[in-house]
């Protein structure tokens, strides 16, 4: 929908005068135009002044440009103008008054068969039109699908590729949508060809017909494998279209029919028209758009164009499609069993995130080889120096590394604080306990009594959005905000594409410098001595950057992915771990390990036999000692475990990421299974899927050296109809492994010989407990501001900060 200008909006591009603003992607925005007296409103992208003036931008951005104007039809949007010679790059195509496939069915439902033929055959015809011309589209997705009133429009072409040009980028990279992919995608783009496009079409109008994915979702390696063997479900597909969806949808290229022949097949028993609950959204885009129109300049804060007229009916009730989340229990008094599934869920591994709190924190400090992350007082008492976090100390391997005996300073006995907004990551140090909030800001409480020392914010507009997931899984966080990092007296954290260096006890700004945003919940900047590092902000692709830590200055940086990569290959490119020696960081390819000094690449985590693949699938990294770890997915062939993907834990040397094989773990725990901590004698599992009840909610503790089951303890997620207690992912500080749900403290003690004392729960006084499942419509997302978030546990050494979903924050001694 339309929304306001900004202050730096531009008032005109090129020739045109803007009167709203459409939206922004991660290279620039994209702005409501026209013309002077022209009755034809455009689409006028732009680009961000960084990002154009790299050279070899504005050659693709001409090339995309040339593209467009080299096809026509009329399914398609037509491009208008564009100049990528440009100070601000820009091109103009004609604006569709509609929403998109996916904001369709996800507001009015799936289409029924005669729609679908409707949708499928103009889809294909503006196919036609665009492989007549020599080009082959590359991302037909449900996001590139644009309803107007007279039909269906295919945009987008800024990833297409004339077939006889030498391509302008490497192409063994994989260009396009994960779930909309082709084989020939998943094989390297420079395999793709028109009848990869076909391909992809029959999966939209899969999705269109079902509310679906044809391939599932889950990890992008498991749909990535099903869309490879082209392991689609048409179960629900209509009967009319299974059979030439099918045709569409084998594995020869050669087999599938033509763009022109598909639509010959999809047109008779075609219907004339859109579905009334979409026709009413796309009425409410055109008198959007013409409330805008009539206005005397550009649509300014403070207006707001998308009220309903007067009178304007209710548009009739189609169900919507809602993504298949169970945060409720899916069993119980009036529910038929839930159905056992094979696929691991998109939304199921958000809902771990939510209830489980599995793996979900930062980063956060380093050790010092012969020093350690702590410092003698002159008291003799050791202090924090290294902050804790949500995996738990410096080497991010779920192992708090101080002793009982280490306290943040002042603290004397237990408290009780609150922070404003529901947490949304967290790290402790010697005087402060700061949290990221679901609004983007920041708040600090004192690590000795909990009173409110400071809260920040970047300063950057917000538009009112909390943080979440969109319904592909897109992560979204105002102003791009990190997790923080409490490393001695400072707080390092990233907002509004600033990093900012922070006193711990005031908040106020030591220096700041232009780094890159959050890219997944577990973002956040990393120290390793006298360096910072974080994403840098680049014009395209994802670089890793050094800063001097007392001035911010940029010492290097490394590029971590390339540029022009495809949804199915972004990841959180930040830095996850050091050992004080090697920074480490999530590349393109997988983990790497860096040298701190110059940022010389020592090593990649690559696959190990059984992968058989360059790429270990890691999306994150844990280093104990002389050994790093990581978990990736492994297809289940059989679906022994009701499941079709186990986890496994690769090993590697630290350092230079050298395969080691993989952890051993007991066969009976690896389907839903995430590692939240290792230390040198037990790694510690959490467990739990919302689809498989085979899959129990429990925390394991096995043992390190032959993956023998040390204990297995049971998590109530769901004490009663309509309620939820979710728990945090389990840490090990001073020999004891801890986690927290809403009402208690669970404490194991790893003795010296390995084998485990028995569970303890503490009750915690001034703890929320249990509260009613949150019920919203989730057709369009995830809201992690509206979610019950499981508690976050904070050890810092005997001490024991627990900051859970309601705000209420409370610091214990750890129990003996």
């Amino acid at each position: 929908m339309l929304g306001p200008l900004r202050d730096d909006s531009p008032r005109t591009i090129g020739p045109y005068t803007i009167r709203a603003r459409l939206g922004a992607g991660g290279m620039g925005e994209v702005f409501l135009g026209d013309r002077g007296g022209s009755t034809a409103p455009a689409a006028v992208k732009t680009v961000r002044r960084d990002v154009a003036q790299d050279p070899g931008f504005r050659d693709r951005f001409r090339r995309e440009i040339a593209v467009a104007r080299s096809v026509t039809g009329a399914h398609l949007a037509p491009l208008l103008d564009g100049d990528a010679d440009a100070d601000v790059p820009w091109l103009a195509t004609a604006y569709v008054a509609g929403p998109t496939l996916s904001a369709a069915v996800r507001g009015a439902g799936a289409l029924d068969e005669a729609e679908v033929r409707m949708l499928g055959a103009g889809l294909a015809r503006a196919l036609a039109a665009v492989h007549a011309a020599g080009i082959v589209h590359r991302d037909v997705k449900p996001g590139n699908v644009m309803l107007a009133a007279d039909g269906p429009r295919l945009i987008d072409f800024g990833i297409a590729r004339d077939t006889g040009a030498t391509p302008l980028t490497t192409t063994s990279r994989m260009v396009g949508s994960p779930a909309f992919m082709s084989p020939e995608h998943v094989a390297g783009s420079g395999r793709v060809v028109p009848a990869s496009d076909v391909f992809c079409l029959a999966s939209v109008l899969c999705f269109a017909a079902t509310g679906r994915d044809p391939f599932g979702d889950g990890p992008v390696a498991a749909v990535l494998y099903r869309v490879k063997y082209v392991e689609a479900d048409l179960a629900d597909v209509p009967d009319g279209l299974r059979a030439v969806l099918a045709d569409c949808l084998t594995p020869d290229p050669a087999a599938r029919p033509t763009a022109a022949a598909l639509a010959e097949r999809l047109a008779p028993g075609a219907a004339s028209g859109w579905p009334a609950p979409v026709g009413a959204q796309i009425a409410e885009y055109g008198r959007e758009l013409a409330r805008v129109t009539a206005l005397d300049g550009p649509l300014l804060p403070g207006y707001t164009p998308t009220r309903a007229e007067p009178g304007t009916p209710p548009a009739p009730h189609r169900p919507p499609v809602v993504p298949p989340v169970h945060l409720a229990p899916t069993e119980g008094p009036g529910l038929p069993a839930a159905p056992r599934r094979r696929r691991r869920g998109l939304m199921a591994a958000l809902v771990a995130l939510v209830l489980l709190g599995a793996a979900t924190g930062g980063y956060l400090g380093w050790r010092e080889r012969g020093g350690g992350p702590a410092e003698a007082s002159p008291g003799g008492a050791a202090t924090v120096v290294a902050g804790v976090g949500e995996k738990g100390g410096p080497d991010a391997s779920g192992t708090v590394p101080y002793g009982r005996d280490v306290r943040p300073a002042g603290w004397k006995k237990p408290w009780r604080g609150a922070f404003a907004e529901p947490p949304l990551g967290c790290s402790a140090g010697r005087d402060v306990l700061v949290c990221r909030l679901v609004g983007g800001t920041y708040e600090a409480l004192s690590a000795a009594d909990g009173h409110q020392l400071w809260t920040f914010d970047s300063g950057q507009e917000m538009s009112g959005r909390q943080a979440g997931y969109g319904p592909s899984g897109a992560f979204f966080m105002p102003a791009g905000a990190t997790l923080p990092t409490v490393y001695d007296d400072t707080v390092l954290l990233a907002a509004g594409e600033r990093l900012h260096a922070l006193d711990a006890r005031t908040g106020k700004g030591r220096w700041e410098t232009r780094a890159g945003a959050a890219l997944a919940l577990e973002s956040a900047p990393l120290v390793v001595g006298d360096l910072v590092f974080a994403a840098a902000s680049a014009s395209e692709g994802a670089e890793l950057a050094a800063y001097d830590r007392r001035t911010g200055t940029e010492k290097w940086r490394k590029r971590l992915a390339e540029e022009d990569i495809a949804n199915a290959q972004k990841g959180n490119f930040w830095p996850v771990a050091t050992d004080g020696e090697v920074v480490y960081a999530i590349g393109l390819e997988g983990p790497q390990a860096f040298r701190p000094a110059d940022g010389k690449l020592l090593g990649t985590a690559g696959g190990d036999a059984t992968q058989k693949s360059t790429n270990s699938g890691c999306a994150d990294l844990r280093v104990r000692g002389a050994s790093a770890f990581c978990t990736t997915y492994v297809p289940n062939d059989e679906g022994d475990s009701g499941f079709g993907e186990d986890v496994a834990v690769l090993r590697f040397t630290a350092g230079d990421l050298r395969s080691e094989g993989r952890l051993k773990l007991d066969a009976g725990l690896v389907s839903g299974a995430a590692l939240t901590a290792v230390d040198d004698r037990v790694v510690v599992l959490s467990r739990g899927d919302e689809y498989v009840e085979s899959v129990p909610d429990e925390i394991d503790v096995v043992s390190r050296a032959d993956g023998r089951t040390l204990g297995r303890f049971p998590l109530t997620l769901h004490p009663e109809e309509g309620t939820s207690n979710p728990v945090s992912a389990p840490l090990i500080v001073a020999d004891t492994v801890v986690w927290a749900d809403t009402s208690a403290l669970y404490t194991v003690a790893v003795r010296p010989d390995g084998t485990l004392g028995p569970l303890k729960r503490t009750g915690i006084a001034g703890a929320p407990g249990p509260s009613a499942t949150p019920d919203y419509d989730r057709a369009q997302g995830i809201e992690l501001g509206r979610e019950l978030l499981a508690p976050r546990v904070l050890p810092v050494g005997g001490v024991v900060h627990i900051v859970y979903d309601d705000g209420t924050a409370v610091s214990v001694r750890l129990p003996d």
